[in-house]
Parts: C-alpha cells; structure tokens; sequence
C-alpha cells in the first residue's frame, strides 16, 4: 500500500500518543511506500522539541526518536513541487498552507492522505482519512 502521511501520524507512532498510537501501528504494518512533503521533517522536530520542552519525554529522548524515523521509509517530496496547488487548494479550503502540501502531494500522486487532523478531513474527504479508515478500504 502507497499513501501520503500526515506528520500527525508519525508523531502519535513515536510519542505513542493514545487513543491514536494502535491505529499508527496497524497503519505502519501494512504501508509499502509512505510519502510526505520534505515539510514533514520540520513539523516533527517541532513537535519533538514541544514534548521535551512541556517535559512528556525528557531530550535525550526526543533525539533518539528523531533518529529512529529513518526506519519508517518516508520518501520526501520537495515542498517547491508542491507549493503552487497548496496555495490554490490553502485559499479555496480555508486549511492552512502546510497541510494543503499534504492534501497537493496525495491529488498529485493519486494516493490517499492519512491524518487525523479533523480540518483536513473535512475539507477533503475524497482523499484525507484517518488510518483506521483507509485500513478498511
């Protein structure tokens, strides 16, 4: 299975981050080719740096977690190849720029966008799932 993978469901995987984690590890059992915008990787240092800094995992932590990312295959996509429809898909939707990169990458490539972000969702249920859902499919 291809699918484009919001940076939601790597971070919920690492920090196991209930109710999420089980349905991230399901998701990353089964997914061949995960894809994302090279964004993804800034995205997760915030949010790595955010749980160290409100103490959920202590640092040396966080960095071993950005390390391990590796191992999950994720194939990033320069944002510059992206950038001119997740600008057109941000300002028709209403969802933020760096997501409409996620939902730009999953029309491009014809593949569908797992996340939770709920935003996403529902601005483009033809395409955003969450992994649970696309699971079933």
């Amino acid at each position: 299975m291809r699918a484009v993978v919001d940076t939601n469901v790597v971070a919920y995987l690492l920090l196991q981050t209930e109710p999420f984690a089980e349905q991230c590890e399901a998701f990353w059992r089964e997914v061949e080719e995960p894809i994302a915008p090279a964004s993804w990787e800034a995205e997760l240092v915030n949010v790595l740096w955010l749980a160290a800094r409100k103490k959920v995992l202590p640092m040396d932590e966080a960095l071993d977690l950005l390390s391990s990312v590796e191992w999950l295959g994720i194939r990033s996509v320069a944002v510059s190849e992206l950038w001119h429809g997740a600008l057109i898909r941000a300002y028709t939707s209403g969802i933020a720029a760096y997501d409409a990169l996620f939902v730009e990458l999953a029309e491009t490539e014809a593949l569908p966008l797992v996340t939770f972000d709920q935003g996403i969702i529902k601005a483009f249920p033809s395409v955003a799932m969450r992994p649970s859902e696309l699971m079933k499919s």
